[in-house]
């Protein structure tokens, strides 16, 4: 039977406190990106408007 090795360093687990700035940072990033989609659809939409009626 072969034995294993645990002498081996093991990759180091990223701090919690990175992790939590990363994943607000992409909920901040997601909600600008929301808004601007929807101010373009609402600028479409009065040009839109206002070039048919």
């Amino acid at each position: 039977m072969s034995q294993i090795d645990t002498t081996e360093k093991l990759s180091e687990v990223p701090e919690a406190g990175h992790s939590l700035f990363a994943l607000c940072g992409l909920g901040v990033a997601g909600i600008a990106m929301l808004c601007w989609i929807c101010a373009l659809a609402w600028i479409t939409w009065r040009l839109a408007d206002w070039l048919l009626f």
